[in-house]
């Protein structure tokens, strides 16, 4: 009859003896919660961000881009720490099983963080043209202030016309003893050089708008480069296959689109054919 076979690791059976394997499974345990915790207050952050949901409202939509590239270190920091848990100690099943699903995911977070470079394009175009369009309205509404004052034939008509102004109107008196032609000339001259200095204050901010958005973009395009990079070089779709940085690297992924496309050209080719009817050769 052969012998009982111990199946308990070395570490179990003489902790006395292996006083480091302990400790490594230790450090590897604290890593693994780490990380834990570092993609929770990403997950936390990101919700917080993006409630309540507006898809189609471009601020939104800048709001909740930039949040994920803010807080995308965070996540990478997380995914590190769950890597070097296993390395650390890469016969823990749980930690195992996290860097397997791990990898799928950091495949398309990095391709996420790729395409969030169209849509700060997009979300920012879109928050220029509003904020463009909003300094356009409320002039239009002073110069249609001052217009309907000029046209004034009666006190009244100048009251209607001062609660065309954005915001709350100056408080004129019910009645006035002066005549119209005075009080007409005193409002014009008020209002239109104010509309000047507003045109002029409104072309200022929206060239300084221009400006910063150029600026906040170039520094979101390079961290949502560098953010998928980061993630590419951990993420793999399968776990046979290399990570998705190296098939950039190599050009594999590049030539897996092309193949499927030339390989489209004979298969549309032969189903044509079987479509065709048979020639069975000229009528004798």
């Amino acid at each position: 009859m052969s012998p009982k076979v111990d199946t308990l690791p070395t570490a179990d059976r003489h902790p006395e003896a292996h006083p480091r394997a302990g400790y490594v499974e230790e450090v590897a345990l604290a890593l693994n919660w780490g990380a834990i915790l570092l993609f929770v207050l990403f997950l936390l952050g990101i919700i917080a961000a993006a409630w309540p949901v507006r898809l189609i409202n471009p601020l939104w939509l800048q709001t909740v881009s930039d949040k994920l590239l803010a807080s995308g270190p965070i996540a990478m920091v997380g995914a590190l720490l769950l890597l070097l848990a296993r390395l650390i100690d890469p016969d823990s099943r749980p930690i195992g099983r996290r860097v397997a699903l791990l990898r799928p995911l950091s495949f398309w977070i990095a391709f996420g963080f790729l395409l969030l470079i169209p849509l700060q394009i997009y979300s920012g175009i879109n928050l220029l043209r509003q904020f463009r369009a909003n300094d356009t309205r409320e002039l239009n509404a002073y110069i249609a202030t001052t217009r309907a004052i000029e046209r004034a034939r009666t006190y009244d008509d100048i009251l209607k016309a001062m609660r065309l102004l954005p915001g709350q109107a100056p408080a004129l008196p019910a009645t006035l003893n002066v005549p119209l032609d005075v009080v007409k000339t005193k409002l014009s001259n008020d209002l239109n050089p104010f509309i000047k200095r507003y045109q002029n204050s409104a072309d200022a901010m929206g060239m300084k708008r221009l400006n910063d958005w150029f600026v906040q973009l170039a520094r979101n395009v390079i961290a949502a480069l560098l953010l998928f990079f980061s993630f590419a070089a951990i993420g793999k779709r399968f776990a046979y296959q290399p990570t998705l940085l190296r098939s950039v690297l190599s050009g594999r992924l590049l030539s897996t689109f092309s193949s499927r496309r030339h390989q489209a050209a004979p298969e549309l080719a032969t189903a044509m054919q079987m479509m065709m009817p048979e020639d069975n050769g000229p009528p004798r």
